[in-house]
């Protein structure tokens, strides 16, 4: 019988072509388990949303997403993980809309300004998303790398870039005696944080501030733009 000889080495253009392909598959898993596992987080939410976080369990996530309480672990190992992610991808959601208001402020203390109104505007209609990123973690608990490589960070960028421009008004002469970049910036942070704590805790209880956030948000505004020097 004749031999057929020495198998050829696949040319570079079919290893190249099979590489693609490998390459493609892989993508379209990478995606398939972004959805899979976004999916889950949107279950976790409305779980809580429902039923509050007594209610967050592995097996309540895998009944509303309808999945098994397996295809749950396989992305989360605990609700802690759970919270975490849900509170950090919120986090860094609302992080992008404060450094777009920061920067597009004409002077530091208008960007004190926009960042206590952007802040309260993000979370004013969906008070369970302030929630999810600020008080449900306190009840829950969230996994400390994911504070560590991911919330504060988040928090740092916009505390540095308030800052920022603060710095440079205090530079210019603009910013009054008295009021120190760092301590504005973090006092801003606060200041809409305590407005929405307040409102979403006496909605939790089926009761109501005095005043509207709007007009809550409006009067802290004022008081804001006091830190300006008038010329």
């Amino acid at each position: 019988m004749p031999s057929r000889g020495p198998r050829r080495p696949a040319s570079k253009g079919a290893r190249t072509g099979t590489e693609s392909s490998e390459a493609k598959r892989e993508e379209r898993k990478a995606r398939r388990q972004e959805d899979r596992r976004a999916a889950l987080l949107e279950a976790a939410r409305e779980v809580l949303t429902q039923k509050g976080v007594g209610g967050l369990t592995m097996e309540a996530v895998a009944a509303a997403a309808d999945v098994s309480k397996p295809a749950v672990f396989y992305y989360f190992r605990t609700k802690e993980e759970l919270m975490g992610a849900l509170a950090a991808g919120q986090l860094e959601a609302e992080v992008e809309v404060l450094l777009r208001a920061i920067a597009a402020a004409p002077d530091g203390v208008e960007a004190l300004v926009a960042l206590l109104r952007a802040k309260v505007d993000f979370y004013a209609d969906d008070l369970d998303a302030f929630r999810v990123a600020y008080l449900w973690p306190q009840l829950i608990g969230i996994p400390p790398e994911v504070l560590r490589e991911r919330v504060y960070p988040a928090s740092q960028r916009v505390s540095e870039a308030l800052e920022a421009r603060l710095k440079v008004d205090a530079r210019e002469g603009r910013l009054a005696p008295g009021f120190e970049p760092r301590r504005l910036a973090n006092l801003v942070w606060i200041t809409a944080h305590g407005l929405l704590s307040l409102v979403a805790g006496m909605q939790q209880v089926g009761g109501a501030t005095r005043h509207t956030l709007t007009q809550l948000r409006d009067e802290a505004c004022l008081l804001l733009r006091r830190a300006r020097l008038e010329g």
